[in-house]
């Protein structure tokens, strides 16, 4: 049987939102990590009231309680595949927290080739109808799924420019 060759070996990918053992941040490193890949888990717990009881089946419960991990599962996984990896924990909402990660990665790896921003938030608590929603919740919404997509873009493209134009 023919490997298809995905040219993620000795690559560098940061990938936020990873502290779900079953979320798309995760399967993504351990994907990109069987490539080859040298992975970057960026995650922030987030804290939400969860029934442990009923964290064996799918839906809500399960997924707050896996939202509040550390990544020690995902970490567990990617030990057991030898990968090369780095998890940080940080909020990528702040502007100087991001350049501090890009300061990690380029300090361990070098270089930063793809980044895939899968952190996002949202409103869990029920208030996302129109009528509802607050302005709290519009503001952390767009400080993840917007701001710091951006921040992290922009941190990236300096550090690489920086990299380029100083050898």
């Amino acid at each position: 049987m023919t490997m298809i060759n995905y040219g993620l070996k000795d690559r560098v990918a940061i990938i936020t939102g990873a502290n779900n053992p079953q979320g798309i941040g995760a399967t993504t490193a351990y994907a990109f990590a069987r490539e080859g890949a040298k992975v970057v888990l960026i995650y922030k717990k987030i804290e939400r009231q969860f029934d442990d009881n009923k964290t064996d089946k799918n839906g809500a419960d399960r997924y707050f309680k896996a939202n509040a991990g550390n990544a020690n599962v995902v970490e567990n996984r990617l030990k057991e595949m030898n990968s090369d990896y780095l998890i940080l924990e940080s909020d990528i909402t702040d502007e100087n927290a991001v350049k501090e990660i890009y300061s990690k990665v380029l300090e361990k790896y070098g270089k930063v080739d793809v980044l895939v921003n899968n952190a996002a938030d949202g409103d869990m608590d029920g208030l996302d109808t129109i009528e509802k929603i607050t302005q709290k919740v519009i503001d952390d919404t767009f400080a993840v799924n917007v701001r710091g997509q951006v921040q992290r873009k922009q941190a990236g493209l300096m550090k690489n420019w920086k990299k380029l134009l100083f050898r």
